[in-house]
């Protein structure tokens, strides 16, 4: 039996090194893209829903139509003050990577009722799961599903 090159040893040891270390380092990566893709998608949600809230509540409080556009073209949901292009509520949103929605719709907050012009229920996919937002009657009140 012929006994073990040294170099080629070292060189196997070297490699396996190197291999362990390179896992050690992807590992943490690989979770915090996933922790990074939640982070946003809770983000967003939070922020559409205090967006959406705010351009009711003041649909309510000065009597002015607002409105709320849902682009799935673009990736974006635009809150609106019909007649006041200046006003601070006028923001534009965009959908995380991980979040997708099939249509574009358009809805319009009546003023001092804040109740929507059309009911309808608002899809989203999260992580291509589907989820839901349906606007029920009365100002103000929806279901996220």
């Amino acid at each position: 039996m012929k006994p073990l090159n040294e170099k080629g040893m070292m060189l196997l040891e070297m490699l396996l090194v190197l291999f362990v270390a390179t896992v050690l380092v992807l590992i943490p990566t690989i979770y915090t893209k996933q922790t990074k893709d939640q982070l946003e998608n809770q983000l967003f949600i939070e922020e559409f829903q205090s967006h959406m809230t705010a351009i009711q509540n003041y649909a309510v409080l000065s009597g002015q139509v607002t409105m709320m556009t849902v682009s799935s073209q673009y990736k974006t949901v635009q809150f609106k003050v019909i007649g006041d292009e200046k006003n601070a509520l006028n923001q534009l949103i965009y959908l995380p990577e991980t979040i997708t929605t099939p249509t574009y719709k358009t809805y319009h907050f009546n003023g001092y009722t804040g109740n929507l012009r059309n009911f309808d229920t608002l899809v989203f996919f999260i992580n291509k799961q589907r989820h839901t937002m349906t606007f029920q009657l009365g100002s103000g009140r929806y279901k996220w599903q």
